[in-house]
């Protein structure tokens, strides 16, 4: 019988692991932050100036590198260098609902969020006020 439930209890964290399994490409869809109390939507803010971002991809590798890709956004090659430059070094670690995106020189000073995912979304709530991001698996 105790076979049983430490099997029960093994199966619901592997399959709980693998749902909360970050790797893949990914569209922002929000990014929802707070200024002076007033909520506002970033990603809205940048589409409107530059259409074009809403390609942009965001690239989450098994061997912890964190990427932006803007080959296939349409933008220009200035606003892609810029761009694809500032998350050429970054990396990801998630430890249980955390993730952390910082650099490589020093992978655990950055940006923590909690994180879940449903289906073909991913959102990540910052906890320290950096705001809510809302990703779609591409």
């Amino acid at each position: 019988m105790t076979r049983y439930i430490h099997l029960f209890f093994l199966l619901s964290f592997s399959l709980t692991s693998f749902a909360q399994n970050p790797l893949g490409r990914w569209k922002v869809i929000t990014e929802i932050n707070e200024y002076q109390g007033e909520k506002f939507d970033s990603h809205k803010a940048l589409l409107a100036q530059r259409p074009c971002a809403a390609g942009i991809q965001y690239v989450i590798n098994s061997d912890g590198t964190y990427r932006l890709d803007a080959t296939q956004s349409g933008c220009d090659e200035k606003y892609k260098k810029i761009q694809e430059k500032l998350y050429s070094e970054s990396v990801w670690t998630v430890s249980g609902n955390i993730i952390t995106i910082g650099h490589k020189k020093a992978p655990s000073v950055g940006q923590k969020y909690k994180f879940t995912m449903t289906g073909k979304k991913m959102v990540w709530v910052g906890i320290e006020g950096q705001g809510t991001i809302t990703y779609q698996k591409i």
